[in-house]
């Protein structure tokens, strides 16, 4: 009789417990199909066109593709006149001199615009972020006049360093 009411009282589940049961499940069951359900709940993030354009977007971006630019120009350049005699190319200072030579000084002016405006801007800008760094100009009027001074200043500058 004592092992009978032992029994009972062994299996009895005290108040406020859950009575669990188990069941066989592969890997892919536990950790992939719960993240796809949960993923079916989420609410969708709005798309950046929902937003109104900022100078603050364009200048950001713009930083990012002039670093990227004058990366790849820099690295271009270098290998190509460290490798070109090896391969063939023609690529070293009197024959990049010569070629210079030959092009009309519009089209000259224009691709020394066009090679000096991002390095300025992308120097101009640094140097934005480096004082925003120092926690001024940090309101929203001082954010727009920086702004306005990058771009005005880089735009005097590539202009100035295509006329030379």
């Amino acid at each position: 009789m004592a092992k009978t009411a032992f029994a009972k009282t062994r299996f009895m589940a005290p108040v406020g417990t859950r009575i669990l049961s188990t069941s066989q499940s592969t890997q892919k069951e536990v950790t992939v199909a719960p993240l796809i359900e949960q993923r079916k709940n989420r609410p969708l993030s709005p798309h950046l066109t929902i937003y109104q354009p900022q100078i603050t977007w364009y200048m950001s971006g713009f930083h990012r593709f002039t670093g990227g630019a004058v990366a790849a120009g820099f690295y271009a350049g270098a290998i190509g006149y460290a490798l070109g005699p090896m391969v063939g190319l023609g690529f070293d200072a009197a024959s990049v001199t010569s070629v210079i030579a030959t092009v009309p000084v519009a089209a000259k002016v224009a691709a020394k615009f066009i090679i000096a405006y991002p390095f300025t801007f992308h120097c101009f800008n640094g140097i934005r972020h480096l004082i925003w760094d120092t926690t001024r100009f940090m309101t929203i009027k001082g954010v727009y006049q920086t702004g306005y001074a990058v771009l005005g200043l880089s735009t005097v500058s590539a202009v100035a360093l295509a006329l030379i």
